[in-house]
């Protein structure tokens, strides 16, 4: 009997032991995990704390790239308030071949030289036109933007100088900016009622936008000028038919 009471006090003791270390380790554990919750709150802050610090980084540098747009846009398109720019910015400036000693073999006839001047820019204007109209039609919007406005700078006052202010102003509202859109419509439209441009054929399309911009805004009233604008001066453009049907879907 002793045997067996001595046998049980000690499987007691050994039982209980394991029991009483218990408390310690659970103390333990709630430490370690209260330091990694308090870390990983310190690292959370941290990331939300830089991810401002990009964020804000990110926003100067679309900023300095609208300001960048805005600046390009008003030395070759005209959009300011200051619109009669000097003709120098806006002309290729043309370098007069220096004068060599009366060679009459050497010397062009006038009708020769009248030829090659008038030909040559419509040659190279058509060129560039048909470039950023293709880079236009597969969708490369900021490349087709940049070779548009290279066009306006070569040759400002060309048949299809006007077309190129049109397609900027499309490029920039599938961009999803309709002010900068608007602006360049708009400068389109005053150029072409200045009869600064020598062929205007998309001034209805460019009116027809104006309405179309007008009307997202929620400014009825300017989009009805534009609509006036049309039906009045322009009536059997395909602008116009469109105007029509706009003012039909709206129920007026």
């Amino acid at each position: 009997m002793k045997r067996l009471f001595f046998f049980l006090v000690v499987a007691s003791i050994v039982a209980c032991a394991p029991v009483s270390e218990k408390p310690d380790r659970i103390s333990e554990m709630e430490i370690k995990l209260t330091r990694l919750e308090e870390n990983q709150k310190n690292l959370k802050e941290n990331i939300d704390r830089t991810n401002e610090r990009i964020d804000r980084l990110t926003e100067l540098i679309s900023e300095l790239r609208l300001e960048l747009e805005r600046i390009k846009l008003k030395l070759l398109t005209g959009v300011s308030e200051h619109e009669n720019l000097p003709k120098e910015s806006s002309e290729v400036v043309r370098v007069e071949p220096k004068k060599l000693p009366p060679h009459e073999e050497l010397k062009p006839s006038k009708e020769e030289g009248k030829k090659v001047e008038e030909e040559k820019p419509e040659e190279d204007a058509e060129t560039a036109y048909k470039k950023a109209i293709e880079l236009y039609s597969v969708k490369k919007l900021y490349e087709a933007r940049d070779a548009f406005l290279d066009f306006i700078r070569r040759f400002p006052e060309n048949k299809y100088t006007d077309n190129a202010f049109f397609w900027i102003g499309k490029i920039y509202q599938e961009l999803g900016d309709p002010k900068r859109a608007e602006e360049i419509y708009t400068s389109l439209a005053q150029k072409c009622e200045k009869g600064k441009l020598p062929d205007c054929n998309k001034l209805p399309d460019a009116y027809y936008q104006l309405m179309r911009i007008s009307l997202d805004r929620g400014d009825v009233a300017k989009a009805n000028e534009y609509y006036s604008i049309l039906i009045e001066r322009f009536p059997t453009s395909d602008a116009a038919v469109r105007a029509r049907e706009q003012k039909v879907l709206m129920g007026e």
